[in-house]
């Protein structure tokens, strides 16, 4: 009972404690995005083709549309509430067009200031002012973009506490978890049945003059290389056995949670406006919970040899990740989680603060009812699997009493 309480009070305070997140939250999916852009926006003069991806960028969404045969890309930015729509084609370099003079251009465009001519293959292109042709083709204007994001130190430490932990293991290898071991298998099989799906998150794959049955092709090998050195990864270096800690996870799920609301990940907006958006996020937690732990062992390795170290290396990575971690705050968190425990239990904690950071970024970001209802999901799924953990614990404790001995 005491455990429940304190599952459901951490929960309610990660969930209503005030906090201003940096991301402005969306408040339509990006299907409905799609679906108001091709409502209100007029003939553009081509095919536009099927939905291939979304990209979140400041208060709205990017997305992307091009047809089979790939000879343009056709883009255009969605603002979440009443506002106007940008668009933009871009065409393949080599595709032919009319070569409009500096008049004739002046004339379709509608406006003078003509900048010089990008010269192509079979046509001219003109740009005026914000406005741009290929060929005679009016071709939108600049979207918004997303401001350009330096990689903070934090990720540099963190890989470099990951490849601490694979040798960690290699050498003092413990004895291997089974079930980890399989939760990282099954969770990537997961990811490549959904496959299909994750290339809509991959917007800058999509290029005019490729097929985009090229670019997904691509797209999907490359996923498909990573997953297999990850399962290979967690097969070679795999999480050592120990019983879930109860007692903490509650503590980590709502430190996560509170971490994803301050700092979230913006993709995982993205993420909310797949089909499969449950069952992704579940394999990808997965996975992630398990590098935090690799990578806090390979911390609590590296500080070993003082309890002074211990402590104060501890803060200082915690620190550094809140403040200046980005969309690796989370990550960062999770490791130190891992590597405040006992290695048995570390992965368990590392996958408790990812669960919440994952969580608290949905709630935060994704404001529609459907990504709302899937995120709480996603959280009961999480609190469901601490429950269990703890009613295996105490009923593995009743077996082991044996009745009249103390």
């Amino acid at each position: 009972m005491l455990g429940g309480g304190l599952i459901v009070l951490l929960a309610l305070l990660a969930l209503w404690v005030p906090i201003t997140p940096r991301f402005p939250p969306a408040w339509e999916s990006p299907t409905r995005a799609a679906e108001r852009a091709e409502r209100d926006l007029p003939a553009l003069g081509v095919l536009w083709g099927k939905v291939r991806g979304w990209n979140r960028v400041g208060l709205g969404w990017t997305v992307v549309w091009q047809p089979s045969h790939g000879m343009w890309l056709v883009s255009a930015w969605v603002p979440d509430g009443p506002g106007e729509i940008k668009w933009r084609i871009d065409a393949a370099p080599w595709l032919p067009g009319v070569r409009l003079s500096r008049e004739a251009a002046e004339l379709v465009v509608g406006g003078d200031g003509l900048e010089q001519p990008r010269e192509r293959l079979g046509r001219r292109d003109w740009q005026v002012g914000g406005s741009r042709l290929l060929g005679a083709l009016p071709a939108g204007g600049e979207l918004p973009s997303a401001p350009s994001q330096r990689w903070p130190l934090v990720q540099g430490v963190l890989v470099g506490l990951l490849l601490a932990g694979a040798v960690s293991r290699h050498l003092v290898p413990g004895v291997p978890s089974r079930g980890w071991r399989r939760a990282v298998l099954w969770v990537a099989l997961l990811l490549l049945t959904a496959l299909p799906e994750l290339p809509a998150l991959a917007t800058a794959n999509f290029q005019p003059g490729v097929r985009p049955w090229v670019a997904e092709l691509a797209f999907g090998a490359a996923a498909t290389l990573l997953l297999g050195s990850l399962v290979y990864a967690a097969l070679r270096f795999p999480a050592t056995v120990g019983n879930a800690p109860v007692g903490w996870l509650p503590v980590a799920l709502a430190l996560g949670t509170l971490a994803g609301r301050f700092e979230p990940a913006t993709w995982l907006a993205g993420v909310s406006g797949l089909t499969l958006c449950l069952p992704i996020l579940v394999a990808v937690t997965v996975i992630a919970g398990w590098l935090a732990g690799l990578a806090g062992n390979g911390l609590r390795e590296l500080l070993r040899f003082s309890a002074l170290a211990r402590i104060l290396g501890l803060s200082l990575l915690a620190v550094a990740g809140v403040t200046h971690g980005g969309p690796w705050t989370g990550a960062a968190l999770a490791v130190v989680a891992a590597a405040a425990v006992e290695r048995g239990w570390g992965t368990w904690m590392g996958a408790g603060v990812v669960w919440g950071w994952v969580f608290g970024s949905v709630w935060a970001l994704a404001r529609w009812d459907a990504a709302q209802w899937d995120g709480l999901t996603f959280l009961l799924l999480g609190c469901g699997v601490v429950a269990v953990a703890h009613l295996a614990r105490g009923h593995g404790k009743g077996d082991a009493t044996v009745p009249g001995v103390p």
